[in-house]
């Protein structure tokens, strides 16, 4: 039996299974966020392979502290520091005056 660390490089199916044992992430998605660096992928043969250790920073840098506050701020201000709901809403609420006032 192999010394098991984990350090140790495997294919991203079993990490897979080992960090997400209820499902939802699979190897696939794993080779996904290789492609963005998170977790680093190898490739010395034909799997793909990681490390454990790789795949917890990957959750730890991919953590959402705060939803409800990025879900209010997750939309770019422009220059009058309004959010595109802000610009959509002020859109809406000009045409429905125009409607009621005809």
């Amino acid at each position: 039996m192999p010394d098991w660390t984990d350090e140790t490089l495997r294919p991203l199916g079993e990490l897979a299974r080992l960090a997400f044992p209820d499902g939802g992430v699979t190897g696939e998605t794993l080779r996904r966020r290789g492609r963005e660096g998170k977790p680093a992928v190898y490739r010395p043969g034909k799997p793909y392979l990681a490390s454990l250790a790789g795949v917890r920073m990957m959750i730890e840098q991919t953590r959402v502290t705060n939803f409800q506050e990025q879900l209010r701020t997750s939309a770019v201000p422009n220059s009058l520091g309004l959010t595109e709901a802000d610009l959509s809403r002020m859109a809406l609420d000009t045409m429905l005056d125009g409607f009621r006032q005809a």
